[in-house]
């Protein structure tokens, strides 16, 4: 905010107020009258001393009679002649201007048969030693301007009410009286009269004063209310005596109530505030309210106006530029359209086919949801049943039953109980009901029975369709959910652990019977090189017992009978068999070339390894996702498998 300050003088005291202004908004900072003891210039400069005032730019109030003020009427002219009429026709008018004087106006009314204004003019003497005050105290003057109309550009900016009625203005001084009527929200009329010293005559002397100036400026109507610069604790006399003389309502106005005050400076404010309110009116009109002051300083002067050699040809190209780019926006913005067409019909043809697609899946979904909205979990309606009931001691139930509505969804369940009274019933309805559920019951009938559960009933619970559904989805999404977490779960499994050589092997239920078969081959050929070289290894003092594999009635000649002595070794045989009493290492030619060449196998007997392998063969596609498929294409093996072995 900028530093201002406003400052007037008479002969006996000077007026100061400081205030930070930013547009309308004024604060003040510091308000004083200090008396004149040794002129004026000393009495500034000490007043100023050590507050850094230097070089702020200062308005100055002049009182009404250091400058001359006359009511001038000139015919209707524009506005930018006004100026040049107002000095020519000040040279007839004022007796003290000359070419040098500063003349300033300030219309006051303006119609058709003419402009009236207020006009004033400034002597250059006057002027230049206000200036020289202003240059000796180290301040710039901005503005110097008549009191009485500053004290009224206060009123009229922030209290002036829409009124057809004259408002009379009062600012009482040490020995003066400025006096303004303003009408319309414009100054009409202004005087500044002599007072007298003595307080008990001022206040009829100013009563009389208001009566001739509202003569003099023709004011007939009533007026709409007299304003006294003040405090009323000190302008009361003054008060009533205007009151008398006016008839009308008299008000009493502090100028600082207007603005913003600084707490400091508001306690310290003086008895006489209203002598301060065309120095506040200075700093208020300064940024916004210009025109409703006198300025001699910056008068009103005709506008010069340049014409520009150029501006015909601006006037006619604007419009021919104007015309073309709204042609070409135009035909932007057409051209931005039709794509944006063919764009959608493109998408629409594509999205179209997605979308009845869509329409036949959610007609099927629904058919299937109605369908499945009969679907009730009884489990879970009987379960919140047992919950939501009053306790056992209460309430006993004899029978649930439950009916699914297969046409329209939902169910209904019949509970018939005993209840020891029949508030219970009451607490048990309101227990169950809820949004998706309603309850409705027979009442209770009392029955003849020596327990306390003397009062039977009949409850019909409805569960309505749309819970069931909801119930279904929220299952359906939570599975989805434990779906998608045991996914991530996976992908978050590291890959580069070491494999187990026996899990790199799929499990049985996910290979094919023929992938099963070749694997247990590869085991088999593996277990057969196996036992050759163990029988290698052993064929040097080694006692191997005969194998005893009863055969079946019908096997082939290769197979040995029980009575042959070929086929099998007795404890006794010497051949095929180590004696008890035989020395170490003694064998016969026979054993020794049974052990020295594997013994050859029974083919009509299977071997014990072929045994195992078609067992583990059947057992994994008993359990392999398609048995069916399994048992028809090895029927045939599966059922020799289970023939061996049970021998």
């Amino acid at each position: 905010m900028v530093k201002k300050l406003a400052i007037d003088w008479d002969e006996s005291e000077l007026r100061l107020v400081a205030a930070q202004c930013s547009g309308n908004n004024v604060k003040v900072t510091d308000a004083r009258v200090i008396p004149i003891e040794d002129g004026i210039l000393q009495t500034l400069r000490t007043a100023l001393d050590g507050r850094g005032m230097d070089n702020t730019e200062t308005l100055i109030a002049i009182g009404r009679g250091q400058a001359e003020l006359r009511e001038l009427q000139l015919p209707p002219v524009p506005e930018e002649e006004l100026p040049d009429m107002v000095r020519f026709q000040a040279g007839k008018s004022f007796a003290t201007a000359g070419e040098n004087a500063t003349v300033d106006y300030l219309v006051t009314n303006r119609s058709d048969s003419g402009v009236e204004m207020i006009a004033a003019a400034l002597g250059p003497q006057e002027l230049s030693k206000l200036r020289g005050v202003c240059e000796a105290a180290s301040l710039v003057a901005k503005r110097i301007s008549i009191r009485p109309l500053s004290a009224a550009a206060l009123y009229l900016i922030k209290q002036e009410r829409s009124s057809a009625n004259d408002t009379v203005l009062i600012d009482l001084l040490s020995g003066e009286a400025e006096i303004v009527v303003a009408r319309g929200g414009r100054v009409v009329f202004v005087r500044t009269v002599r007072m007298p010293s003595a307080e008990e005559a001022r206040g009829r002397a100013l009563a009389g004063e208001l009566k001739r100036s509202l003569v003099a400026c023709g004011s007939s109507g009533a007026l709409e209310r007299v304003v006294l610069w003040g405090r009323a604790a000190v302008h009361s006399q003054d008060v009533e005596m205007l009151v008398e003389a006016t008839d009308s309502k008299v008000e009493v106005l502090d100028p600082f109530s207007l603005v913003e005050v600084d707490r400091n400076t508001k306690e310290n404010l003086p008895e006489h505030v209203g002598r301060l309110a065309p120095l506040v009116g200075l700093l208020v009109a300064d940024e916004s309210g210009a025109d409703r002051l006198l300025d001699f300083l910056n008068p009103r002067k005709r506008v010069e106006v340049v014409e520009n050699p150029y501006r015909k040809y601006i006037i006619a190209g604007v419009p021919v530029a104007l015309a073309a780019l709204v042609a070409f926006l135009v035909y932007r913005q057409l051209g931005v359209l039709d794509a944006q067409i063919e764009q959608l019909k493109t998408v629409n043809v594509v999205k179209g086919k997605g979308v009845k697609a869509a329409d036949v899946s959610i007609a099927r979904t629904e058919l299937v949801d109605k369908y499945l909205d009969g679907d009730v979990n009884w489990l879970n309606e009987i379960r919140r049943l047992a919950e939501k009931m009053p306790e056992s001691d209460k309430l006993i139930v004899r029978s649930v039953s439950g009916t699914t509505n297969a046409r329209s969804g939902g169910g209904t369940m019949q509970v018939m109980g005993a209840v020891t009274k029949p508030a219970v019933i009451d607490e048990f309805e309101g227990a169950v009901r809820d949004d998706f559920r309603s309850v409705q019951g027979n009442g209770a009938s009392e029955l003849r029975t020596s327990d306390q559960y003397r009062w039977s009933f009949e409850e019909t619970i409805e569960i309505q369709p749309s819970y069931v559904r909801d119930q279904r989805y929220i299952g359906i999404r939570g599975a989805l959910e434990e779906a998608d977490e045991a996914a991530e779960n996976l992908e978050a499994t590291p890959v580069d652990e070491p494999v187990m050589e026996s899990d790199s092997r799929a499990p049985a239920e996910d290979r094919s019977p023929a992938e099963i078969v070749e694997t247990e081959k590869s085991e088999l050929a593996d277990a057969k090189n196996g036992d050759q070289t163990a029988n290698t290894d052993q064929a040097a003092g080694t006692d191997t017992e005969p194998e005893s594999v009863s055969g079946d009635e019908d096997a082939p000649a290769g197979e040995k009978d029980e009575d042959a002595p070929d086929g099998e070794k007795d404890e006794d045989a010497p051949d095929g068999g180590k004696d008890e009493d035989a020395p170490d290492g003694g064998k016969d030619e026979d054993a020794s070339d049974d052990q020295s060449s594997p013994p050859e196998e029974d083919p009509g007997k299977p071997a014990s390894s072929d045994i195992l392998t078609k067992v583990r063969v059947e057992k994994e596609l008993e359990t392999s996702p398609e048995p069916e498929t399994a048992a028809s294409s090895n029927d045939d093996f599966v059922a020799e498998t289970r023939t061996e072995v049970k021998s």
